[in-house]
């Protein structure tokens, strides 16, 4: 499977370089098997006519459920730090901020 998001569609203000885009750390609890899954969260822009509900938050978000071992939670990180330092490598390009 391939997600393709544009970095427009990150959530953070197109012309403050101080700016973050928004992420959490997530759990969720299944009761029935006792365990509780933990993972990151990246959220992007959608519509404000999605969050009309207090206490409902339907907004647009990629999570990554995070590997249960201390090891292949490593292996995780390791891959998003070299996805970072790609980021930071790449050639600029004519688009869209």
């Amino acid at each position: 499977m391939r997600v393709n998001i544009y970095s427009q569609e990150l959530i953070c203000e197109p012309n403050d370089t101080d700016a973050t885009i928004a992420v959490e750390l997530v759990a969720q609890k299944v009761e029935e098997l006792d365990l509780t899954y933990s993972g990151v969260r990246l959220y992007l822009h959608s519509s404000e006519r999605l969050h009309a509900v207090p206490g409902d938050d339907d907004r647009s978000a990629i999570t990554f459920w995070l590997p249960k071992t201390p090891e292949r939670r490593e292996m995780f990180a390791r891959s998003l730090e070299e996805l970072a330092s790609l980021v930071r490598e790449a050639s600029p390009e004519n688009g869209l901020d």
